[in-house]
């Protein structure tokens, strides 16, 4: 049977490490790879934004670059000229607006100079077309210092612009980069971009304004995206809201944030990171932003290259489906072998378990089903026959236990009786001793030594009156006086009836509480632990402080004070008859005092640092009493 086990364990462990190895090996391998390629895509990314902030940077360098023309500047200065001799420049330019509507052919002021200028403009349009064989300029045209068209090589518009807000920016930074917008007349969409025109000294000229086709800016960056879009990568170009402007090869304008761009905006410049959509289903997100190219500082756009699990990733996935069929397999063969052994050795086994349990828990008649095998059998037997001897045993100690009990009991009830005899016969002639010391001291004129003499006589017929009313509350068990006493009046008792001295402080609180009780003996309780307490403070000052609280249908007062505490060895026996640690005392004084309190139903405990003693009191003593 133990090799039968042994070899069910050992199959399960081969199978249960397989499985973890298997496990593990597959985890680090998709592990790698992941970094791996969102690694690599994150290479992807970055050149892809770099190259386009590079595109579009040579494109403003293109077009800022026309600025700089002659003509362009002599007929700006012309045109200038002549809108300086119009008294009311606003007015003249609002009637132009509603007079002229322009069209590609029709020149807005007609000069021979514009049309030079204008036939230069659509010269270099032509010329982009030629050199990329696609349209990169939807508008192009030029405006005065004063705001009116000058100029106009392809597209249409006002005749006006110094109201635009655009030409307002441009006129004063410089320099106006659009956002992407649909133009309905090109039925595409465009960036706008306006440059202003300075003469040599610094003099403001007017404004170039070019509207660029989207697609031509993104030339480029579509082509590398045909490069390294795959079955399961795709790139993605956003703008600065996480909106798509670009997606599976085609540009795509979105109006709504990708659900993952808020990592991105958080994250850093470049970088990756892996969104999990089922267990064995990733996507990772490689990502780089925009942080522009020389002069210029960018769209605050991002590219993203999305990498979902690939083929490669399926074949571990399918290495590890295979592993997990192996090692259940396995661990099915194992169950079913620990089933079978289980009935036939582990049930019984168990059954003898649970007998020594009970055993031990003192039930002795036990029974115990016959097992198949000899030597549970022989187990089982062993087992009956230690219970009845147990049995025996237990009861032959409990007899003498017994008649220990009884014998201490008898010899503790003789003591108590011979002391509580011995404990009456002193009290008479001791308060004789003290009636006469009182006598002789308020008679006779006494000097200092016999003065000292009294004095210490007198502390000692004190001290043998304490530990006499010791035994004699603790021997005697008297009915309880029951009365309805307020606890801080209780206190104040206990405190006038003891000497306190200079060096310590007791405070008692006023409260209203009331509680039913014996005020005499409980009085006993408290005279007791005051002086335990100014006992343990000594000569040192010190404190003892009493409070005391409603705690539902039970009243605690708790005395507390800043002795030397109660010593570790008796702190567990300190309720227990005859344990001090005072040279002097009887060790009955807190005997007494949990003898008093479970009278009235109550309960007494301690604790040191600081030293406390805490006695609960029920306010209502008609159920379980004891008087």
């Amino acid at each position: 049977m133990k090799i039968s086990l042994v070899i069910i364990l050992v199959i399960f462990a081969i199978s249960l490490t397989f499985t973890i190895v298997g496990l593990v090996a597959f985890d680090l391998s998709v592990n790698e790879i992941k970094e791996l390629l969102g690694a690599r895509n994150q290479g992807f990314a970055v050149n892809m934004i770099q190259g386009l902030d590079k595109h579009i940077e040579n494109r403003i360098f293109d077009f800022q670059a026309l600025t700089n023309l002659e003509l362009i500047h002599m007929a700006l200065k012309d045109s200038n000229k002549e809108f300086q001799r119009i008294q009311d420049i606003k007015a003249y330019l609002n009637i132009k607006e509603q007079e002229i509507k322009y069209s590609e052919s029709t020149p807005f002021i007609g000069n021979e100079l514009e049309k030079i200028l204008t036939e230069e403009l659509s010269s270099i349009i032509r010329f982009y077309h030629d050199e990329y064989n696609y349209d990169v300029v939807e508008e192009l045209f030029i405006t005065n210092a004063y705001g009116a068209n000058v100029a106009l090589a392809t597209g249409t518009s006002d005749y006006m612009q110094s109201d635009e807000e655009w030409w307002q920016i441009t006129k004063e930074n410089g320099q106006y980069l659009g956002k992407i917008h649909y133009d309905k007349n090109y039925e595409t969409h465009s960036i706008d971009f306006a440059f202003r025109i300075d003469d040599s000294d610094g003099n403001f000229l007017g404004v170039l304004r070019v509207v660029i086709n989207l697609d031509s800016l993104l030339t480029g960056f579509a082509e590398e995206t045909g490069i390294i879009t795959i079955q399961g990568r795709d790139v993605l170009l956003l703008d600065g809201n996480g909106n798509t402007i670009y997606s599976h090869e085609q540009i795509s304008i979105s109006e709504s944030s990708l659900p993952y761009f808020q990592k991105i905006k958080q994250g850093p410049d470049i970088g990756f990171f892996e969104l999990e959509d089922k267990v064995d289903d990733f996507l990772l997100i490689s990502y780089a932003k925009s942080t522009g190219y020389r002069t210029f500082a960018g769209f605050s756009w991002v590219a993203v290259v999305e990498q979902n699990s690939s083929s490669i990733v399926q074949e571990f996935i399918v290495l590890r489906d295979s592993i997990l069929a192996v090692s259940i397999a396995g661990m099915i063969a194992s169950v079913i072998g620990g089933l079978l052994i289980s009935t036939t050795v582990s049930s019984p086994l168990k059954q003898l378990t649970r007998v020594a349990h009970s055993i031990s828990r003192g039930n002795f008649d036990v029974k115990i089903n016959k097992s198949r095998i000899d030597e549970i059998r022989t187990i089982s037997q062993s087992f009956e026959e230690m219970s009845q001897d147990l049995q025996k045993l237990i009861d032959t100690e409990k007899k003498l236990a017994e008649a220990d009990v009884k014998i201490k009991k008898e010899r503790l009830v003789a003591i108590g009786e011979l002391a509580a005899s011995m404990a009456h016969d002193l009290k008479n002639p001791l308060a004789i001793i003290k009636s006469s010391s009182d006598i002789l001291q308020k008679n006779v004129k006494l000097d200092s030594e016999l003065q000292e003499v009294v004095n210490r006589m007198n502390r000692a017929i004190d001290r043998m009156s304490h530990q006499i009313n010791d035994v004699l509350n603790f021997v005697r068990k008297t009915h309880l006086d029951i009365q309805q006493v307020n606890v801080t009046e209780i206190l104040e008792k206990a405190k006038s009836s003891l000497k306190i001295p200079e060096n310590i402080s007791l405070s008692i609180p006023t409260s209203e509480i009331k509680i039913i009780g014996d005020p005499r003996k409980l009085e006993v309780v408290f005279i007791n632990l005051f002086l335990n307490s100014i006992q343990a403070i000594g000569n040192n000052p010190g404190k003892i402080h009493c409070s005391i609280n409603k705690k539902n249908n039970h009243v605690e007062i708790v005395i507390e004070d800043t002795g030397s505490g109660i010593p570790e060895s008796i702190f567990t026996r300190i309720f227990d008859p005859l344990v001090t640690s005072k040279h002097k005392g009887t060790g009955l004084g807190l005997s007494t005092c949990k003898n008093i309190i479970e009278q009235h139903n109550g309960t007494i405990s301690a604790k040191n640092n600081p030293t406390q003693f805490t006695i609960s009191l029920p306010q209502d003593l008609t159920k379980k009493n004891n008087f």
